[in-house]
């Protein structure tokens, strides 16, 4: 009798889980979902297409770089497109700084095979410090640290030969890579950026099959051209991922995330060729994920000084893996596509020759905003070797604002007005406080913005942090 009832037991399961499977669609949308099978689809590429902007952001956004220096630079690989008088707001690159003489350099190590980066060391009162980094913008090395020069060998990731002598090895896991630079001068002096000038014709680039006779360098001035390299946040954001995935292996970490990518018509070895209806869900996927992606920045860093405003910049978890993003339980996909949507090219070493923070709320704890008044005060004897300087952004794309004349203002500007004691009040606003001219970023009305303080040559004070910056405060 047992074993019968068992029997009917089974029977009657089987006979409901096949009536489940093959039951015909509409009694399914009764029975499991609102949603018909279509809807269904539609919903889980949407889901597919807001996570894979999370996933591809470090790439897509080296990829908008690389596609500016080639556009807007009319750069090829090995070139170097720079800002000799300093960034301006033509410079539409995540976060930069306006002070600094920023210097791209894009290598193809699968085309052209291990690739040189020759930098001179420090001279006159000049210097560099900057880093390489695969094109998921993992730092491979610092570069110009305590002014160090050097030949740095860029090797691709099937590299197997010998290393030469007198080379620093480099080694990539991706085809892609990137040098990014920053010329730092004593002084805005004509002759310190006379000798800034004449130490970064000295940088030289080259394949190592071209080392006995290397190639004089091509430079391009990049003052008065816009350089877009910003990701955007639409239907070009799949187009970029597609082609990246394209010219790059697929890591071992990656390859689940490769197998989600298919529904949207990304597949490596594929032309990616979507239609009208799929363009359109993509584009409205990208916009929900960039809003979030943006929402982040202000959650993401901790607070540097107890109960302070001011934020580090970039998720504990980034140096502590070496912004590799890999902790033994997982895989930090989501700090790591914020952190990408706010800036590019992390250092290998934080604080190793620069040290940023950012504020994105007043004392009060308000959002800042551009029709308000604010003033920071930066107490006397900033601990830095070099200098230290403060720039504003634009929440909405974290680049400089578009037509901004003055986004920064730094302790090198000899217009800037000191307080007796050494001090300095920064204002922000729309309008000027009378008389402080000198002292004042303008704000756009109707906007909300944030600023990056950045300390270069950062001393012990900064870091136990026995120097200590009030928050902005709105003037009332």
């Amino acid at each position: 009798m047992k074993a019968v009832l068992t029997r009917t037991l089974c029977g009657a399961v089987l006979t409901f889980a096949l009536t489940a499977v093959f039951a015909p669609a509409g009694a399914q949308q009764t029975s499991l979902s609102k949603f018909s099978t279509e809807q269904l689809a539609n919903r889980m590429l949407e889901r597919r297409a807001v996570d894979a902007v999370i996933w591809g952001m470090p790439i897509v956004s080296f990829d908008s770089l690389r596609q500016a220096y080639f556009r807007d630079g009319k750069a090829k690989y090995g070139d170097i497109i720079w800002w000799p008088k300093g960034s301006t707001w033509k410079n539409q690159s995540f976060t930069v700084n306006t002070t600094l003489r920023y210097l791209f350099a894009f290598f193809n190590i699968k085309d052209d095979g291990p690739v040189v980066l020759d930098l001179p060391p420090a001279a006159n009162g000049s210097s560099f410090l900057g880093t390489i980094c695969d094109a998921w913008q993992v730092p491979l090395t610092d570069v110009g640290f305590e002014g160090k020069g050097g030949k740095y060998l860029v090797l691709p990731p099937d590299y197997t030969g010998e290393v030469p002598a007198g080379y620093i090895p480099v080694r990539s896991k991706t085809y892609n890579t990137f040098a990014g630079l920053r010329s730092i001068l004593e002084s805005n002096s004509e002759e310190d950026v006379r000798r800034g000038d004449a130490l970064v014709k000295q940088i030289k680039v080259y394949p190592l099959a071209e080392a006995s006779n290397p190639p004089a360098p091509r430079f391009v001035d990049m003052t008065n051209t816009l350089y877009d390299g910003l990701a955007r946040f639409d239907e070009s954001f799949y187009t970029s991922l597609a082609r990246m995935l394209n010219e790059e292996t697929v890591q071992p970490q990656d390859l689940q995330m490769m197998g989600m990518l298919r529904p949207l018509g990304i597949e490596k070895g594929k032309e990616f060729k979507p239609d009208a209806a799929t363009v359109a869900q993509l584009k409205s996927a990208a916009a929900e994920a960039g809003a979030w992606l943006l929402g982040q920045q202000s959650k993401i860093g901790e607070d540097w000084w107890p109960g302070s405003q001011w934020k580090l910049l970039v998720p504990p978890i980034g140096p502590q893996t070496g912004f590799k993003w890999a902790v033994p339980n997982y895989f930090d996909v989501d700090t790591r596509g914020a952190a990408f949507a706010g800036f590019f090219l992390p250092p290998a070493k934080l604080g190793g020759g620069s040290f940023y923070l950012a504020a994105y709320f007043d004392n009060g704890g308000q959002p800042l905003r551009g029709e308000n008044p604010y003033r920071l005060h930066v107490p006397a004897n900033v601990p830095v070797s070099q200098f230290w300087a403060v720039t504003i952004y634009n929440a909405e794309t974290s680049a400089l604002f578009l037509n901004l004349p003055r986004p920064t203002l730094d302790s090198l500007d000899k217009g800037l007005r000191k307080n007796a004691d050494g001090s300095v009040d920064i204002h922000f606003g729309s309008q000027a406080p009378a008389g402080q001219e000198s002292n004042w970023i303008f704000t756009p009305t109707g906007t909300s913005w944030f600023p990056w303080f950045r300390f270069y040559g950062p001393e012990k004070a900064v870091f136990d942090k026995s120097w200590k910056m009030p928050d902005i405060e709105q003037v009332k």
